[in-house]
């Protein structure tokens, strides 16, 4: 059921969105890469990255498998990786032989004596070679509907996304949208589309920058256009948790249905958070949440916010039941709006490739 705050002003909403992705032929490595599990199973293929706790791994017999990276016992490969650790440190080099348990032996040059790593706290591994970027990328879309017979609520929700990591940097384009239908009541509309780039430094530091669209009927926004960058760090990094803060500036433009004020530009602060919980175990789980607050440095005494949370349960292979909580305040909204925040509570399908 959707919960959120009376919205009465009047539009029209329409969201239509495409994609067209072309995967181009890219060389493989050598299915040659042996993973040895701590039951002794055994299994020779193609190491392709080390992400979340769940090693990819493309054999020839099996095709694309995921592997818990906890339950691994040893690995070798000859292909030259990145190794990034749970306290920052990352490494570069070969795993020609697989050590021992519950270590990950990395030969670097021929000057340079292996390294022996605690599998434990390899958090990501990347080759470097990896082809081409069509062949990374990650996405997800999510449908829900909520029905209230009391007063006849409707609530439609839309949700897609598409991201990619590398070992050193990671983007990422989000969109979502909320239509709100009552009997007796005008429909309010609420969507937003979100894109940004993350380049790692070393330590877990990272810079990004970011921008963004927002459309918003509580809060009598026609159309908000952001555009800025931050710095920040990592706070927890390891195969189940994510955590990172940052800080930074934008630059806002709005344009407010209200004639009077119209359209407004100001230059906002950025503090942000963010965080991710993920679990593999059968059934997979995860948790994530996002906080930004925005006080205008133009506008003297506003402050803005926008949170999510999300929390996602798999019910078969991809296919997932999602709950999402999301808000947005704004202490200086504009004369026509119903409230100064906006919120609301939906539950989706999802199906993520």
């Amino acid at each position: 059921m959707a919960i959120g705050g009376r919205r009465g002003s009047t539009g029209v909403f329409a969201l239509a969105t495409s994609l067209l992705l072309i995967s181009p032929c890219v060389l493989a490595a050598p299915k040659t890469d042996v993973v040895t599990l701590k039951n002794g199973d055994r299994f020779t293929g193609e190491i392709k990255e080390l992400e979340q706790g769940q090693l990819k791994f493309k054999t020839d017999a099996a095709g694309t498998i995921y592997i818990e990276w906890a339950k691994i016992a040893t690995l070798k490969t000859d292909q030259y990786f990145q190794v990034e650790m749970a306290g920052g440190e990352r490494y570069t080099g070969r795993a020609p032989s697989p050590g021992e348990v519950d270590k990950l032996r990395i030969a670097g040059e021929e000057d340079t004596l292996p390294l022996n790593l605690p599998l434990a706290d390899v958090i990501r591994l990347d080759p470097i070679e990896r082809g081409k970027l069509l062949n990374r990328l990650d996405g997800y879309v999510t449908a829900g509907y909520d029905y209230t017979k009391a007063n006849d609520l409707q609530t439609f929700t839309f949700t897609g996304g598409l991201n990619s990591r590398s070992e050193i940097r990671e983007w990422t384009i989000d969109g979502s949208s909320t239509l709100t239908s009552q009997q007796g009541n005008d429909d309010s509309n609420r969507w937003t589309v979100n894109a940004g780039v993350r380049r790692f430094l070393q330590q877990r530091w990272f810079y990004q920058g970011f921008a963004g669209l927002e459309s918003n009927d509580e809060l009598a926004l026609d159309l908000r256009t952001l555009i800025g960058g931050a710095f920040g760090r990592y706070l927890q990094q390891d195969n189940e948790h994510e955590w990172a803060a940052y800080a930074g500036l934008a630059y806002n433009r709005e344009n407010y249905s209200d004639l009077d004020r119209g359209g407004e530009n100001s230059v906002e602060g950025l503090l942000g958070t963010q965080y991710l919980f993920f679990r593999y175990d059968s059934p997979e789980a995860s948790l994530d949440g996002i906080l930004n607050v925005f006080p205008s440095l133009t506008q003297s005494g506003r402050v803005r916010a926008e949170g999510k949370l999300r929390s996602r349960y798999e019910l078969v292979k991809d296919l997932f039941f999602e709950i999402s909580l999301y808000g947005s305040y704004d202490s200086d909204p504009a004369e026509q709006a119903e409230s100064d925040s906006d919120y609301g509570l939906t539950t989706s399908l999802g199906y993520s490739f």
